[in-house]
């Protein structure tokens, strides 16, 4: 396989390309246009969305960068899709690969992500890339 073209979502059209990828993801996004309002909040909060296009998108990934007393500096995926008809073809390996190496290109000391207890595929590619399980993420809903 070519190397896919990695492209930044930076403007409102492209991140409206992303929709579709991120809806597969979250079905609880209801409109393109709340989508896009959400984004560009989040860019301006440090957030990127790093995206690969065929004649669509085809896979996303979402992260920002930030530092913890515990963690030190850190590059944090939040979002990592590849479309179901996508899948196999390398794209989400090669967005994780792109993310590992933004965090190296900014001084980042490590990657973290969370995922799914049930994403097994996804938990393959996780660990194929060198990460490991230590942890466990713990949320409490308040709404």
């Amino acid at each position: 396989m070519n190397h896919p073209k990695i492209e930044i979502a930076t403007d409102s059209e492209s991140i409206a390309e992303c929709f579709t990828a991120f809806k597969e993801l979250l079905p609880h996004l209801s409109d393109v246009a709340t989508f896009q309002k959400t984004i560009i909040k989040l860019i301006h909060e440090g957030y990127t969305i790093a995206y690969i296009k065929e004649e669509e998108v085809v896979a996303c990934i979402g992260y920002r960068l930030f530092e913890m007393l515990e963690w030190r500096k850190v590059l944090y995926i939040e979002d990592l899709i590849t479309k179901a008809s996508s899948r196999g073809k390398g794209y989400g390996s090669a967005l994780l690969s792109h993310a590992i190496d933004e965090a190296k290109r900014k001084g980042c000391d490590e990657v973290h992500l969370d995922t799914g207890y049930e994403r097994y595929d996804a938990h393959r590619a996780y660990l194929k890339h060198g990460f490991q399980l230590n942890c466990h993420h713990l949320s409490l809903k308040l709404t």
